[in-house]
């Protein structure tokens, strides 16, 4: 290949990963994590649209991949022995409120259709 069909290959894959990403939020189907430590605020996209929010099931799947996001975004580090600091868990805390906010308006939307 030469570097021209390169670098037109590169750009195609550079518009549609945007493009698919976009796709996959336009169904409705996302919440997202918001984390604020300090002035940092991290966020995560959490896709539910494989799941059936209507079941009691699917619903513990939903808040299980928003509790694992809302501990990425505020900085839970897997297998720490170090406390949670106050700001941890107020992170953790509003994440996981905004989120399950979210998640609520989608179950309800789905038990009503």
């Amino acid at each position: 290949m030469t570097r021209k069909t390169l670098a037109a290959l590169a750009a195609a894959m550079a518009f549609a990963l945007p493009a698919s990403t976009a796709l996959a939020s336009i169904n409705g189907m996302d919440v997202v994590v918001d984390g604020r430590t300090g002035l940092a605020t991290r966020s995560l996209t959490v896709s539910v649209a494989d799941l059936n929010l209507a079941s009691p099931h699917g619903a513990r799947l939903a808040d299980s991949r928003i509790t694992r996001a809302a501990k990425q975004v505020c900085g839970w580090m897997n297998g720490s022995i170090l406390p949670a600091t106050p700001e941890y868990r107020a992170c953790f805390g509003d994440a996981l409120d905004g989120a399950r906010t979210d998640l609520n308006a989608l179950i309800q939307g789905q038990r009503a259709s």
